[in-house]
């Protein structure tokens, strides 16, 4: 029996009418406590505020994001609790709709109109079974894989009807405990049974685990060949021909994916970077112009898609009098202002698009706003409160060094050095871009000694560790992952053999040298809790 009086529900839908329809539904069934947002950012919100057993979206949410973005985000940042249930409404039939649906399935469907007797249905279905799946998917959430385990295993005694949904889980428990050889027997017998897409692809994920990469290759060619649209087949695939050295392959591979459908944002972008390895402009400049069509509403757009097809478009313009010049222009100028609107609170970002724009604007041969933009650049340099990527680094460096911005050029380039020297595919190509080349020889020497203080922290050797740690920031003081790693062995140090109170003092102090670390960093979960340690064992001497 559900107990609808302690449910919470949330109704996202931007017509007003419906809403308040849906919402009497709902309360008829006994709900007391329901929501009611109009867009798909609202609701965004109030799920990071309040958590709800039951969410009802359509799909269609006016201009903003659509029903599917808003399941996506909801899922990437898990803002669900396990018992949540989530029904897509909707009164599209369109292939766009049908294969998006696909993506990121929800718990279930409604196709408008529909009357209280069906919702009733659908929502009692879904809360059953959530119901009785959410203690092993709490306890998953907790890493308690074996429990987990176990648990689904009673759910199939109890609920025979749920046994495919309790495999899929008892597959991930497997998989997440590293358990690899059973995982995969696990899944021999679900496909000897009947083979699913959700089987193959888990068979393939683990090969990929093991970098068993040809048999992951057999297995997803399986998956998509009687499985066609089971889109994240393509994905996978594509990804396993990229890393067995067939980036045409994965290309290809890609481009069936988009076609069927082109609204995943992240699936398009990785179209781009495969088609640029390819030289193949005409699709660089379409998946692009895609990615940034798809992700104006989408928490998953970043600056590399709006760069990226500005620098297509001039490479098109580049020495071809085929094209029409003035549309590409207008279109690339569009995504400029685009660039300065949208990520205006981000210098790295600003400062990367000057330069692009002022690359744009040489290659177009409008030298006077290339200088304009170029000058707009460098005054951004100065103000630049976080690190540039390894990969922006080196493409802002290589436009500065075009346009005759050397000095500028290499000051981009010692500065990613100095942050990137373990990253030995980023030097190589940034000893081709500099003139300077003790910048190389140092890092590797900075390197070295990194890497010696990592084997002796290992080791439990934290002074040892320290001193060497010590010596690679005297070449690269700025160094990020230095400074952690110096914190960290200090705080192991004092753990482990010295009660020195200059250790903790000094842990803090190199933590307070790390100024440039944007919240988005993956080190800076890293830094926030070497800052907390620090902060709490300082507290305990008072």
């Amino acid at each position: 029996m559900i107990k609808y009086s302690e449910k919470k529900a949330l109704i996202i839908e931007d017509f007003a009418e419906f809403a308040r329809a849906v919402g009497t539904m709902l309360r008829n069934m006994g709900l007391i406590h329901v929501d009611t947002v109009t867009s798909g950012e609202a609701a965004i919100q109030a799920c990071r505020e309040k958590k709800y057993d039951l969410i009802l979206s359509d799909y269609n949410l006016g201009t903003q994001k659509d029903g599917q973005q808003v399941l996506e985000e909801l899922i990437e940042f898990d803002l669900l609790i396990p018992e949540c249930t989530f029904i897509m409404i909707t009164a599209e039939k369109t292939a766009a709709m049908v294969m998006a649906a696909l993506e990121f399935q929800p718990d279930s469907y409604l196709t408008k109109p529909f009357n209280s007797q069906l919702l009733k249905s659908r929502v009692d279905k879904s809360i059953a079974k959530k119901q009785a799946m959410s203690p092993a998917q709490r306890l998953m959430k907790k890493s308690k894989w074996n429990e987990a385990y176990v648990q689904c295993e009673a759910v199939k005694q109890s609920h025979p009807k749920y046994s495919s949904a309790c495999l899929r889980l008892q597959f991930e428990c497997l998989k997440n405990a590293k358990l690899y050889d059973k995982a995969l027997q696990l899944l021999a017998d679900v496909i000897y049974e009947r083979a699913t897409p959700w089987a193959l692809k888990g068979m393939g994920s683990v090969y990929v685990k093991q970098q068993d990469y040809d048999r992951a290759l057999d297995i997803f060619e399986q998956m998509i060949s009687e499985f066609p649209m089971a889109l994240d087949g393509y994905d996978w695939l594509a990804k396993v021909q990229h890393q067995l050295g067939r980036p045409v392959d994965a290309q290809r591979t890609l481009e069936k994916a988009v076609e069927k459908s082109p609204k995943l944002l992240k699936r398009q972008k990785y179209l781009g970077q495969l088609a640029e390895q390819n030289n193949d402009l005409d699709t660089t400049i379409a998946a692009y112009r895609q990615a940034v069509k798809f992700g104006i509403h989408s928490a998953f757009s970043t600056p590399d898609e709006y760069v990226k097809l500005t620098k297509s478009l001039g490479r098109k313009l580049q020495g071809n009098t085929n094209e029409d010049r003035k549309k590409l222009i207008t279109e690339a100028e569009g995504v400029f202002l685009q660039i300065e609107s949208k990520f205006k609170e981000d210098s790295c970002t600003q400062f990367r698009g000057a330069v692009a724009h002022a690359d744009f604007c040489s290659i177009v041969l409008d030298n006077k706003a290339s200088d304009r933009h170029l000058k707009n650049a460098n005054k951004i340099f100065d103000k630049i409160e976080e690190h540039l990527t390894a990969e922006n680094s080196l493409e802002i460096a290589e436009s500065l060094k075009t346009l005759g911005l050397s000095q500028l050029s290499e000051c981009v380039l010692e500065d990613a050095v100095e942050q990137y020297f373990d990253d030995a595919n980023f030097i190589k190509k940034a000893s081709k871009l500099t003139t300077n080349k003790d910048l190389i020889k140092n890092a590797s020497k900075a390197n070295k000694y990194n890497n010696e203080a990592v084997r002796l922290f290992k080791q439990n050797k934290y002074n040892e560790a320290i001193r060497y740690f010590d010596k690679a920031a005297e070449i690269a003081p700025n160094n990020v992952n230095i400074r952690l790693n110096q914190a960290q062995s200090m705080l192991k140090q004092y753990q482990s053999v010295e009660k020195k109170t200059e250790l903790l003092t000094k842990s803090e102090s190199m933590l307070r040298a790390i100024t440039r670390l944007s919240i988005t960093d993956p080190r800076y979960a890293r830094f926030s809790e070497l800052n907390r340690l620090t902060q709490l064992m300082l507290q305990k001497l008072h």
